[in-house]
């Protein structure tokens, strides 16, 4: 085997896909747990899920088990819990770190690496507002970016506003790597002042992306430009 099989066979062997797991005793049937992330601090893998309450939910006031699980491709290393979101007074009895919020383990997570969600799954399923675009002659600011929407489904499809108008086409997406077929729109005549044309022009542009706290910035070719996005809160 070459040196590059053999490098490749190591990489496969230190992160193979393995179930990560939590369970949790709530107070009633009305609370859930979802995994949220999981990070590599130095040598250890740290799991951070959340606990809610759906106050729409009846539950019965009986102490119940949830649970969330992932299947991930990550490296053998010790696994360390974090649970955010708790408000009930007594003590669990699952091994796990129980935190007011997340803000604590900012500081380690910047000194590690994300490993779930990777980029590609957090920009899918999520609407992102257009906010602005840059290029090395210009910068256009977007007036009101809940005019100017993409969202890419799981299934390849992207769905798109474009001001008054509507968009559908396909996109393809890889590590650090996208671009979008051809949009199919609906044809209503926006306002003068719209920025429909220039955001299907640069979308159809966009070559690769990537992530930086909130933001989603869309890469166009040869360093001509650079859209920023922004994940659109509920109304």
């Amino acid at each position: 085997m070459g040196a590059l099989g053999l490098l490749f066979s190591l990489v496969c062997a230190a992160a193979e896909a393995r179930e990560i797991k939590v369970e949790l005793t709530v107070p009633d049937a009305a609370w859930s747990v979802d995994i949220e992330a999981i990070h590599r601090v130095q040598d250890e893998l740290w799991v951070v899920a959340a606990v809610s309450r759906d106050r729409d939910r009846m539950g019965a006031q009986v102490i119940s088990t949830v649970e969330s699980s992932v299947d991930v491709a990550l490296p053998d290393l010790p696994v360390r819990y974090f649970i955010v979101g708790k408000t009930w007074a007594w003590d669990n009895a699952e091994p796990y770190t129980f935190l007011p919020d997340r803000g604590s383990l900012d500081e380690a997570f910047d000194r590690g690496e994300r490993l779930f969600p990777s980029d590609n799954t957090w920009v899918l399923g999520r609407t992102w507002q257009w906010e602005s675009t840059v290029t090395p002659v210009e910068r256009i600011t977007v007036p009101e970016p809940r005019r100017y929407t993409i969202r890419l489904e799981e299934t390849g499809v992207v769905h798109a506003r474009l001001d008054c108008n509507r968009g559908r086409g396909e996109y393809r997406i890889g590590p650090g790597k996208l671009d979008f077929g051809p949009l199919a729109s609906t044809r209503m005549a926006c306002a003068e002042d719209s920025l429909d044309s220039v955001f299907v022009r640069d979308l159809q542009r966009v070559v690769s992306f990537f992530l930086d706290e909130e933001l989603l910035y869309l890469e166009l070719p040869y360093d001509s430009g650079t859209m920023q996005f922004r994940q659109s809160q509920p109304e």
